[in-house]
């Protein structure tokens, strides 16, 4: 009897021990010679940029990641997405903007192929990108392995596009006035299904499942998109500090507030 209490009080110790490593976030490394205002992961690789330059960071050594790629750009950087593993497509205001390589490795890295879309925010799934810009709308464009681009479609009301969400056969946007969903079954002839202006100053959005997380300004909601039709609004909470960004991975919600932390 005392041998079975004593092996479930080591097993509840080491859970316990599991679940508090699980909550405390530990640094592994520091990397103090970049200034990063974004950060983001895609195939394997940590995407690093500021207005105007982007860092490419592998992480098969998390405890010292390697450096593959610089790039500068001579306009502001709206967004970025990775196709594959090497074809880089970064959203600008500017259709001048060039985008170059930075030589500053002292060991070979990577090559990056580098593409200029005009555009405030980027979504890609697929060979299919999403951009979205402030005023025109959404341009639908099929860039297959990355080196060709077809214009499918362009999808535009009156109402700027402040933060999409690809998901196919849907695109869930924020507008000026609160969140649309759009029906891209047929790429060629998207379609506005329903719309939730219960929201106002909404700039960041993330899914997770049937649920649409919504940042704006100080609140939080949930929105439920079961009804495409007619998304409603089932939950709001009042932060401390307006929302900058929101992510979801196993059903955790980040948020990131700020100065508020």
């Amino acid at each position: 009897m005392k041998k079975a209490l004593l092996l479930l009080l080591i097993m509840t110790i080491l859970v316990s021990s599991y679940a508090i490593d699980d909550r405390i976030p530990r640094p592994l490394v520091h990397l103090k010679n970049i200034q990063p205002y974004n950060v983001d992961y895609q195939q394997d690789l940590v995407i690093l940029r500021n207005q105007n330059f982007i860092w490419i960071y592998s992480i098969f050594n998390p405890w010292s990641p390697r450096l593959e790629a610089v790039f500068t750009s001579s306009a502001l950087i709206e967004d970025l997405n990775l196709l594959g593993d090497n074809h880089l497509y970064v959203c600008s205001e500017e259709p001048s903007n060039t985008v170059t390589s930075v030589d500053t490795l002292s060991y070979p890295g990577k090559i990056f192929f580098t593409t200029t879309v005009i555009g405030n925010k980027i979504a890609r799934e697929g060979s299919i990108l999403y951009v979205a810009d402030r005023f025109r709308g959404i341009d639908i464009i099929d860039i297959g392995r990355g080196g060709m681009r077809e214009l499918k479609s362009t999808f535009s009301e009156k109402w700027g596009i402040r933060d999409l969400l690809a998901e196919y056969p849907y695109i869930y946007a924020l507008n000026d006035f609160g969140l649309v969903t759009i029906d891209i079954s047929d790429l060629q002839f998207p379609i506005s299904l329903g719309v939730n202006y219960e929201i106002a100053d909404a700039t960041v959005l993330a899914k997770n499942g049937n649920i649409i997380w919504i940042g704006a300004g100080k609140k939080l909601l949930a929105i439920n998109a079961a009804d495409m039709k007619h998304p409603r609004l089932i939950n709001l909470m009042n932060l401390s500090n307006e929302i900058q960004d929101l992510e979801i991975y196993n059903d955790r919600l980040f948020v990131a507030l700020g100065q508020g932390g």
